[in-house]
């Protein structure tokens, strides 16, 4: 008999080798899916998943065991929390009674643990080791935990004919990414000649020569949420190309306008003028002279009297001789001509021949 099982005997080699490729026959399985690497914000609650399954081969004691890798591969893990001969033990560590399993009895398959309130201080990579001899297994979780991005501030800046969008949070873990769209008024979509820096936040938008009127979302995201800041922008009147344009045309139409209604009116005045000049004045040959302005014999009374009641001396200037207007002219008959001067004297007497 001993002889059959000694390590020289064939049959005790091929067993032994057959166990070791196949395995135990009993073997503890864990059966949570998800991603391995998971983020997280701060302040949140989360529950890292690790539910397993027994083999009825299974035969030693349930052992569940939480621990936080360490990243340093020379220094030991740090054991969080257990379960161990039916018991649970919390041990000192950084979570401070946050951490605990979702199950009063994890024996039943379900050795996941909640862990409340996250802090940054938190992110770690997480392994569960499920121990029940024969069998083991083991899952690793990554956790991230990051700032939730803060609400953005949105503002607009005009240079010339470029309009600048700016967006800035000022509070989220990096990396914080940045994307702007339209969600109302003017054209579909954003405008052509826009261009969005996603790092910085800013939306560029050049040559507007198209409306620009509508509402404006900026949205500000990490891996773990995101915030929203909107801005409405109104193209004013005379800013845009469009209306700039228009405004130029019409203006240089008005002024022309108004140099031909100019020129217009000078000719008017000056064909009136002309006509005014070449107009000739009919004379009539058989129509009498002008009367003549020699002073009448009533003036030279009225004058005597006046002359009565202060003496003194008048003289008669370029006084012309009267012409009798009732007899004709004739050709013999010299005209009148200018003579010296006529003084009168207290008493002298002039006769006028009317």
């Amino acid at each position: 008999m001993a002889e059959l099982w000694s390590p020289s005997s064939s049959i005790y080699t091929l067993l032994l080798v057959g166990w070791l490729l196949t395995g135990p026959s009993g073997a503890v399985r864990i059966t949570s899916e998800g991603p391995q690497t998971i983020y997280v914000a701060e302040g949140d609650n989360i529950v890292i998943s690790c539910v397993f399954e027994l083999d009825s081969g299974d035969a030693g004691e349930l052992d569940i065991e939480w621990a936080m890798i360490n990243p340093d591969t020379t220094e030991r893990d740090v054991i969080i929390l257990t379960y161990v001969h039916g018991q649970v033990f919390d041990y000192p560590s950084v979570f401070r009674s946050r951490l605990s399993f979702v199950e009063s009895d994890p024996s039943q398959g379900n050795a996941s643990v909640s862990v409340l309130a996250l802090k940054i201080s938190d992110t770690n990579t997480f392994q569960c080791k499920v121990k029940k001899a024969p069998g083991i297994d083991t899952r690793k979780v990554t956790m991230g935990v990051h700032v939730r991005p803060q609400v953005p501030r949105c503002w607009a800046d005009r240079s010339d004919q470029n309009v600048v969008l700016h967006c800035h949070s000022e509070d989220g873990s990096p990396p914080l990414t940045y994307t702007w769209d339209r969600i109302s008024g003017g054209t579909q979509g954003m405008p052509q000649s826009s261009t969005a820096d996603s790092g910085s936040g800013t939306l560029v938008i050049r040559n507007t020569t198209e409306t620009l009127d509508g509402t404006y979302r900026c949205r500000a995201e990490n891996l773990v949420g995101h915030a929203e800041c909107e801005l409405t922008l109104a193209a004013p009147a005379g800013k845009s190309g469009a209306g700039v344009i228009i405004g130029a045309v019409l203006g240089a139409l008005l002024a022309l306008l108004l140099l031909l209604l100019l020129i217009l009116l000078l000719c008017c005045c000056c064909r009136k003028r002309n006509q005014e000049k070449d107009k000739p004045h009919d004379i009539r040959e058989d129509a009498a002279p002008p009367l003549s302005t020699a002073p009448s014999i009533r003036s030279v009374k009225s004058y005597k009297a006046h002359q009565a009641r202060k003496p003194g001396r008048v003289t008669f200037y370029n006084a012309l001789p009267m012409i009798d207007t009732t007899q004709p002219l004739t050709s013999d008959q010299p005209l009148p001509t200018r003579r010296s001067p006529v003084s009168l004297t207290e008493g002298s007497r002039l006769d006028f021949v009317v």
